[in-house]
């Protein structure tokens, strides 16, 4: 709350005196939605592919492991008539331990996710940073506003360079390869 303040805050300064300095001379501002560029760059797209691959494999251990717990318990409620009370035990330890081991194989791969999703965001979005300034620099932006973190909820598509931090990025990664 304290930081979406904040925000609001520099942007009315900023704008405020973003209009008494356009008057002086050619201030530009621009907004870009590094979100968006994530999403619609052929890198973003790659690496939700790569990550949406994942965990699909992950899934699929998952949903094994479950058969595996299911099978179980459906064979303990069938022959539960039919074992001794040590042989109920028994399987009714090993349903427990394969429970356990069920629980942490899911949160491990959860974690394992999670991670793999913060660190391609974060590198994606240090690549797309210097895209940002790069753009900034050419075209003599003064401020270039990242959409989301600002507390932007407006702005006119005159000052949004999202399109062109795409284009810029895309081809910096073709070239790249």
């Amino acid at each position: 709350m304290k930081k979406t303040v904040f925000w609001c805050v520099v942007t009315a300064c900023l704008l405020f005196f973003s209009y008494t300095a356009a008057a002086q001379s050619d201030f530009k501002i621009g907004v870009v939605d590094l979100q968006k560029c994530i999403a619609e760059s052929v890198e973003g797209k790659r690496v939700y592919n790569e990550l949406k691959s994942k965990k699909d494999a992950m899934q699929k251990q998952v949903d094994k492991k479950q058969d595996e717990l299911l099978k179980i318990s459906d064979m303990l409620e069938k022959q539960s008539m039919m074992l001794s009370m040590d042989a109920k035990e028994d399987k009714a330890k090993e349903f427990d331990r394969k429970k356990r081991e069920f629980k942490y194989m899911y949160e491990d791969l959860t974690e394992e996710m999670r991670k793999a999703e913060a660190e391609a965001r974060t590198r994606l979005i240090g690549e797309l940073e210097g895209v940002v300034s790069e753009i900034g620099e050419r075209d003599g932006y003064m401020l270039l506003f990242e959409r989301r973190s600002s507390g932007i909820m407006h702005f006119g598509k005159v000052i949004d360079v999202t399109g062109e931090v795409v284009k810029l990025y895309d081809q910096k990664k073709r070239k790249g390869k």
